[in-house]
């Protein structure tokens, strides 16, 4: 059967905690493919686990304080009233011991009173400071959230749930000029260099590209998604990068305008993610096969954008994806989407490649 040609298999979603090799032997495919391009030149792919993500950028949730606030005058209120009555009845005892003139002594029955009470002063006590522990960190998540998802844009909401019923592999890098020198007969890069990313090509150059190893190989290759792109970046994180949140871990993960030195690097210099994908926030952004269009509400499954272009600011545009050489850091989180008409070339964008799932 051919790759992703039947609805009615059905693949297993990754858990979100196994590796990609311990998934890739529950589904029973190999971690990794190669694509021989002809002339000594290959192409290494990585296996992209079905699955579910929040796909964009969701907006941070207030904190409720009042509601918090209300638990805590509960468990004051609690607290006050077992200490009170705990203090009185053994004030009450003291008292009668003094006046009789002797030592203090207590029944049974009152025994079990005040132990009664000593609970009620420790579940009020406990649910104060629970209270105020639960308002804590809620307060610090909610702190947490803004300097993540802040300088964010519409085009990346609403955030919303997307599962992807169908693992694939993708390139472990972007198509180096090398690759496509071998398949297209032409390099047109700005920045020279056999190990460094393609660019200056459209999407239409990449889709033709991806034809024509289509072609040679007998494989469906293609480009990704707006949606396996994300997925395969964020490789089961929710951070800004897949290496954390700050600008020093994009540091870690990406050529950028701050460590650029203004032009591109080669492939695989930086971190990989989770899945062993290189430069998927960086060196130069990547084509994806979806038309632009603003989020939809509601979950998704397999989300393939619009059938048809649809109008932005009178430019019918494709998604790209990721981050250039030339980029600031908001610009390169992971939920960011670019796009740009399809037969615009220029020396930020280039592509990487994926290739479907044949069921077994």
């Amino acid at each position: 059967m051919t790759a992703e040609a039947s609805s009615s298999a059905s693949w297993a979603l990754w858990d979100g905690q196994e590796t990609v090799e311990q998934y890739a032997r529950r589904v029973n495919l190999p971690a990794t493919k190669t694509l021989d391009l002809g002339g000594g030149v290959t192409l290494d792919l990585v296996l992209i686990p079905a699955g579910k993500f929040v796909m964009g950028t969701p907006e941070p949730v207030p904190v409720d304080e009042a509601a918090f606030q209300k638990r805590i005058l509960t468990g004051q209120i609690v607290f006050g009233i077992g200490a009170g009555i705990l203090l009185l009845l053994i004030s009450g005892m003291i008292v009668r011991a003094i006046w009789q003139r002797r030592r203090p002594q207590y029944s049974l029955a009152a025994f079990l009173v005040m132990i009664i009470f000593a609970g009620v002063v420790l579940l009020g006590g406990m649910h104060w400071w629970h209270s105020a522990q639960v308002l804590a960190r809620a307060q610090a998540e909610y702190k947490a959230a803004l300097g993540r998802f802040q300088n964010s844009y519409e085009t990346e909401k609403p955030a919303h749930d997307v599962t992807l019923t169908k693992p694939f592999y993708m390139g472990k890098f972007g198509v180096t000029q090398t690759q496509y020198q071998q398949v297209m007969g032409i390099n047109p890069s700005q920045f020279k260099g056999a190990n460094r990313p393609v660019e200056t090509v459209s999407w239409k150059n990449a889709a033709e590209f991806c034809k024509k190893v289509s072609e040679k190989t007998s494989l469906i290759v293609r480009l990704p998604t707006d949606a396996e792109r994300e997925f395969a970046c964020r490789a089961g994180t929710s951070t800004r990068y897949y290496t954390g949140d700050s600008e020093a871990d994009l540091d870690k993960a990406a050529w950028y305008r701050a460590n650029s030195k203004n032009t591109t690097h080669p492939v695989g210099q930086k971190l990989p993610n989770a899945w062993g994908a290189y430069d998927m926030h960086g060196n130069v952004l990547e084509w994806c096969q979806d038309w632009f269009e603003d989020y939809k509400p509601g979950a998704a499954v397999d989300p393939q954008g619009p059938s048809a272009p649809q109008g932005l600011s009178e430019c019918q545009a494709r998604v790209l994806r990721g981050g250039s050489w030339s980029n600031v850091a908001r610009l390169c989180r992971a939920a960011n989407r670019n796009w740009s008409a399809p037969d615009y070339r220029v020396d930020v964008s280039g592509f990487r490649v994926v290739v479907g799932i044949s069921y077994q």
